[in-house]
């Protein structure tokens, strides 16, 4: 029986056709995969879905009745649930909060009722607490339940976002990369939680990602999408081996992965590696700790980067990569140690002072505004220390934008809001980028070229400290390579050389 059914949708932003009369079709109990490079019209498919985005032509059918004219809270309310690309976790709620509220808001509590502690209010809020509870057990999850969100690991925020949407009760889940930044044994594992809950819940799921570990082993049926239009469909071993799909996804030299297998890019040519200019140190961190509330999540690190150096920091999620780039760039108070940076110690500076020297930090998830351009996004780079705003450097670096200067960038893909976060950065020109899981949710066709494109911040003189989980691309374009600390070696960071 047909779950959702979308006829001959269509949608464009100005001159650029997002979605080009595209159909599919989600049976009761199914998981369905859609699949395809970035700007592909994946996610602008789901806001299409779930009302955020009104298409210009097409169909929507929700349990055989149309939904196009129903607002988001009013198809959550008929059982569409989603999560988003960029994590949308509440940081500062409890694991437990952020899986309640949904439970809350389908309640019909009132203010009220909760303040003058009725009888019926006190036990709904104790009804709500036990459902939240089971589904964070259900996703084994149970043992963080007073942890803050925010706290987490990003692996650990993925299931919360899926719990929170199951909290809702829903009979379709949206889930858009659910396995973004996660690592390969994270990726098995919700692999193997998706499928349990789908028989759990009894919930049907259409799911968005680039990992094709993921969506092999998750996903009975698939829809593959390029350029807003739909190439191929059928079951996931057929589709894998479909020269349109390999072509369009990985790139036309590329091989189809085995189940076994995680797609993972990597530059098509080893990039030439430059010595430092500078044997004086662009950044020295020394013994440095720090953490969030009472936890602290990196100890004592020390590490340098050179002048003109494109330095990998790998490692596990939750070793500490994005809080040490954090506390380095002033977002986290340090707790102890010191930082230097081009000569000047820096330690517990304001960001905003930090910028001003010549650092910029392409935070995990972009850091972009979604309702700016593409135009207004690159002319803040006069904001952040650009002696002008003349964009032509950053259009020739990435040439796909300059048909896109007046569209928003929170209706471009997860590959183009990276190039626009990249380009930002070239305009800027600083001494030091740090780029946090830069791969995060793209596919490997696009990884490839934005690795790429990390050449052209080494030659205008500007040195990289790259956060990545793709070890292979990051290592392939690296000076050296620092290796996260884990529980049984924190604070304990090996250098590894990597010159040719």
């Amino acid at each position: 029986m047909s779950l959702l059914s979308v006829k001959d949708v269509s949608l464009s932003f100005g001159g650029v056709r997002a979605l080009d009369s595209v159909s599919l079709e989600l049976n009761q109990g199914e998981i369905l995969g859609l699949i395809g490079p970035n700007g592909a019209g994946k996610t602008t498919l789901f806001n299409c879905i779930s009302g955020v985005l009104r298409p210009d032509h097409g169909l929507i059918r929700f349990e055989d009745q149309p939904i196009l004219r129903l607002k988001p809270h009013e198809r959550a309310q008929r059982g569409i649930a989603r999560t988003f690309q960029d994590l949308q976790v509440w940081p500062s709620m409890t694991v437990l909060e952020n899986c309640q509220l949904p439970f809350d808001a389908l309640s019909g509590r009132s203010t009220i009722a909760d303040a003058l502690r009725l009888p019926w209010a006190n036990q709904v809020e104790r009804e709500s607490i036990e459902r939240a509870r089971a589904v964070l057990h259900a996703l084994d999850l149970l043992e963080h339940s007073e942890r803050l969100a925010g706290d987490l690991p990003v692996g650990l925020q993925r299931r919360v976002e899926i719990a929170r949407a199951l909290a809702m009760k829903p009979k379709l889940i949206l889930l858009d990369e659910p396995a973004s930044g996660l690592d390969a044994d994270e990726t098995n594992a919700l692999a193997a939680a998706l499928n349990r809950i789908r028989d759990k819940f009894n919930v049907s799921m259409l799911l968005v990602d680039h990992d094709m570990s993921l969506v092999m082993r998750a996903c009975d049926y698939l829809y593959v999408l390029d350029f807003g239009e739909l190439i191929s469909t059928g079951r996931p071993e057929r589709v894998r081996e479909d020269p349109r799909v390999i072509e369009a996804y990985l790139g036309a030299a590329a091989e189809a992965t085995t189940e076994a297998e995680t797609v993972k890019a990597r530059p098509k040519r080893k990039l030439e590696v430059l010595p430092p200019v500078s044997a004086q140190p662009l950044l020295e961190v020394k013994d440095v700790s720090a953490g969030y509330g009472g936890i602290e999540v990196i100890r004592g690190i020390s590490l340098t980067v050179g002048r003109g150096e494109i330095v990998a920091c790998i490692g596990a999620n939750g070793a500490g990569k994005t809080t040490t780039l954090r506390a380095i760039s002033g977002i986290i108070r340090t707790n102890r140690g010191k930082v230097t940076f081009d000569g000047k110690d820096i330690t517990r500076k304001a960001p905003e002072a930090i910028v001003r020297l010549g650092m910029v930090h392409i935070p995990q998830g972009r850091g972009l505004f979604p309702q700016l351009t593409v135009a207004e996004t690159l002319r803040l780079a006069s904001y952040s220390g650009a002696v002008s705003v003349d964009l032509t450097p950053a259009l020739d670096a990435f040439p796909m934008l300059k048909t896109r200067l007046n569209q928003a960038v929170g209706t471009l893909s997860g590959g183009q809001q990276q190039m626009v976060a990249l380009a930002r950065a070239l305009l800027v020109q600083p001494k030091l980028l740090f780029l946090d899981e830069m791969s995060q949710g793209l596919a490997p066709a696009v990884v490839q070229q934005l690795f790429e494109r990390i050449e052209l911040f080494r030659k205008s003189g500007t040195s990289v400290f790259l956060v990545e989980q793709f070890v292979d691309s990051a290592l392939a374009i690296a000076d050296r390579e620092r290796t996260a600390p884990t529980s049984s070696n924190r604070g304990r960071w090996p250098w590894r050389a990597r010159h040719p």
